[in-house]
């Protein structure tokens, strides 16, 4: 079998909360559902605006009797500070355990003995692996505790770049909150969250969720993330025209691999199966994964 490919995630950061309430806590906050997550299974989810806007995503994972919470390096302060607002009087303790361990991805062909299932979580006194809980193809992530050498424990991969992760998950047009996702501007069904596994319809009240269920059964969403494929030069938010029409903006881009927010109505008018081809020959794509409604009534 050819090998896998592990990047290290050095955008990435851990969060280590503990203490008696911490699933409860979780539970109140967050879009997933915490029923979901065990020792044995990861979750993703994300944390909303009261107005049901999206501020930060990020895996959840139960190890060695605590809940670790991965996220984005840059939006890490913010994070913990509106985890510690609505802590109250709660039993649980926020650290920031990012300078214990090292963070992967890791990509390509599996070992057989790598979990199967979206989420499954495998662990050892030293690290963590763990299915992708968002989609099958996105591979797996690790976490190593900072003496460990993930060389030792998983000898069929090869060693990539930070960027090589990047254009593989842009390929498959998945976002990423805080770069690719604006906090405090995207709803989450508009950035694939429901089929992202990011997002539960059936767990109780949680800190924007009124909000999010109306844009689902209501059918508010007007825009997606698509994924495109373009051999010039872009920046996050310009524009994407189909005679002289914008149809999407750009989310992220790293050549040849981008994301763009496309407008549902245009590309229903202007896309050709699940491809529009923009100007100067910009495809824009929808992801296989991406389920929309039936626009044409």
């Amino acid at each position: 079998m050819s090998a896998s490919n592990i990047a290290r995630l050095t955008n990435r950061s851990l969060l280590r909360l503990s203490g008696a309430d911490t699933k409860v806590f979780l539970q109140n906050l967050v879009s997933n559902d915490l029923a979901l997550l065990s020792d044995t299974k990861a979750i993703y989810s994300a944390l909303l605006t009261p107005q049901g806007k999206f501020l930060h995503d990020f895996f959840l994972f139960e190890w060695q009797g605590d809940i670790f919470v991965e996220c984005l390096s840059d939006r890490k302060a913010d994070l913990v500070r509106r985890l510690t607002m609505y802590k109250l009087r709660a039993n649980v303790t926020i650290a920031d355990a990012s300078e214990e361990f090292t963070l992967h991805a890791i990509f390509g062909p599996a070992p057989d003995d790598f979990p199967k299932e979206l989420g499954e979580l495998t662990s050892g006194d030293d690290h963590v692996l763990y299915a992708d809980p968002r989609m099958g193809s996105l591979g797996y992530r690790a976490v190593f505790k900072k003496d460990a050498s993930w060389a030792d424990n998983f000898t069929n991969c090869t060693e990539v770049s930070f960027e090589d992760y990047t254009a593989h998950r842009l390929s498959l047009g998945v976002p990423e909150g805080g770069t690719d996702i604006v906090p405090e501007k995207s709803f989450l069904l508009e950035a694939n969250f429901e089929e992202l596994h990011g997002v539960s319809f059936s767990k109780g009240c949680y800190v924007g969720q009124e909000l999010t269920a109306r844009t689902k059964y209501r059918a508010k969403i007007k825009k997606r993330i698509f994924t495109f494929k373009y051999d010039g030069e872009l920046v996050v938010g310009d524009s994407i025209k189909f005679q002289d029409t914008e149809v999407a903006v750009v989310a992220a881009f790293q050549a040849p691999f981008g994301l763009a927010f496309t407008r549902l109505k245009e590309w229903n008018k202007f896309g050709s199966g699940n491809v529009l081809t923009a100007e100067d020959g910009l495809q824009i794509t929808k992801p296989d994964y991406v389920i929309l409604p039936d626009l044409s009534e």
